[in-house]
């Protein structure tokens, strides 16, 4: 962490409580954002604010459910009229609920829906509200890998956020013209207490996941952190309407089984 693309910038991270949220709510205070975090556990927020206390930039921490989407919307605009602007909206609050097709319930189906999507389009619709007629500002939309390929039980999830990423390149064209830029990054397997949870705390199974990813390891908070707030600064300019994939190169992968080469060879030699 350090520099100053954040000097002087009013940011709003949404899950900051944890994992990437919390990553990248210490980056851009670091770098001197004021930075507004929600979250539905207040006391990690607290932890958070003593984290950062000291560092170039501020904190406030809220306790607030996205899924209450006039609350959301309110805090958005209270904050931009609070501090005369909003420079960085991060919508990162996850919902994760999987399961098959055959017996995922339309209810928890809608679910993956109300936090991914629906929140996220009343937070880019509040946000874009202030940004263009204010002639800047970034918004950055957490997908997943999940958007762009297909696994077993995460039929919900991964449908929830591919329509997470149409919505945000179709916003980008809309506010592209008014010098607001609006970009997902989709992390990969990333070590925080979501990964701990998915795998129920199973190293093993942790491992076959992390083993088949190309660089053979998960990514840490701090990495996607880096690239949201990559996109959000001025580094990333002339980029809008992009979703960067942070997955060690899982996206591109051709699957081959591993196999012994050297028997390969012997096989070959007896034909």
């Amino acid at each position: 962490m350090g520099g100053n693309r954040f000097q002087g910038k009013v940011a709003i991270v949404t899950g900051g409580s944890m994992g990437i949220g919390r990553s990248t709510v210490m980056q851009l205070v670091s770098e001197g954002a004021h930075v507004v975090s929600c979250a539905r556990r207040k006391p990690k927020l607290d932890e958070l604010e003593l984290a950062v206390k000291g560092m170039a930039g501020s904190f406030t921490g809220y306790e607030l459910d996205v899924g209450d989407t006039d609350a959301f919307a309110k805090l958005i605009n209270d904050t931009a009229e609070k501090h005369g602007r909003l420079d960085l909206l991060v919508n990162n609050a996850p919902s994760v609920i999987g399961g098959m097709v055959v017996d995922q319930t339309l209810e928890e189906w809608q679910s993956n829906f109300g936090i991914g999507v629906d929140s996220v389009f009343i937070g880019v619709q509040a946000a874009m509200r202030i940004m263009i007629p204010q002639g800047s500002g970034s918004i950055i939309n957490i997908s997943s890998v999940s958007s762009l390929r297909a696994g077993t039980a995460s039929g919900a999830y991964g449908a929830a956020k591919a329509a997470l990423n149409q919505f945000s390149q179709c916003a980008a064209m809309e506010a592209a013209p008014h010098n607001v830029r609006i970009n997902v990054v989709a992390p990969g397997a990333v070590d925080t207490p979501g990964l701990n949870a998915a795998t129920m705390k199973n190293t093993a199974i942790k491992k076959i996941i992390t083993d088949a990813i190309p660089m053979q390891r998960a990514a840490t908070p701090e990495e996607v952190a880096q690239a949201i707030c990559f996109l959000g600064s001025e580094d990333a300019s002339f980029i809008t309407g992009v979703i960067l994939p942070v997955d060690g190169g899982k996206t591109p992968q051709l699957y081959v089984p591993a196999f012994d080469i050297t028997n390969l060879d012997n096989q070959a030699a007896d034909r």
